[in-house]
C-alpha cells in the first residue's frame, strides 16, 4: 500500500492542476475503496478489467485505452457511483498526453486502482 506524493515542498516549480487533481482523484477513491466507503458497481469492475486487458502487453495505461474504457462504459458509467470511477479515468487522460504533466506516481496508482477494481468484477455479489 503506498501513498501518492506531490512535489516536495522546497521545489521550485509548482505541480500541475491536472496532475494534482490526478493524483488527488485516484488517492481519494482508492482510499474509500480500501475502507469500503466505496465499492465498484459490476459495469465498473467490468470496464476497469476491459482495460486492463488492453494493458496486458505492455502493462501501460494510455490514453487511447482509457478512452476505450470510457467509450465501452458509455454514459452509465458517468452516472454510476456518482462517476467517480469514471471522473478517476477521464482525469489521467490529460496527465497520459502531456508529457509535462505525467507523473509516475500518479500512473502507478492509477493501475492499481484499475486492478483493485477489475478485481471485483468477478467477486461474488453479496446477498
Amino acid at each position: 500500500m503506498s501513498t501518492i506524493t506531490g512535489p516536495s515542498e522546497t521545489s521550485l516549480f509548482l505541480e500541475p492542476v491536472a496532475t494534482e487533481r490526478a493524483r488527488r482523484c485516484v488517492e481519494d477513491v482508492m482510499a474509500d475503496f480500501r475502507s469500503g466507503a466505496w465499492y465498484p458497481t459490476r459495469l465498473e469492475g467490468r470496464v476497469a478489467e476491459l482495460l486492463l486487458a488492453s494493458t496486458a502487453g505492455d502493462g501501460m495505461l494510455t490514453p487511447a485505452r482509457i478512452r476505450a474504457a470510457l467509450w465501452e462504459g458509455n454514459l452509465a458509467l458517468t452516472h454510476e457511483n456518482d462517476g467517480r470511477f469514471a471522473q478517476v479515468l477521464a482525469d489521467l487522460v490529460p496527465v497520459l498526453e502531456d508529457p509535462q504533466l505525467a507523473a509516475l506516481d500518479v500512473v502507478d496508482a492509477a493501475g492499481e486502482l484499475v486492478g483493485a477494481v477489475a478485481s471485483t468484477a468477478t467477486a461474488p455479489v453479496a446477498a
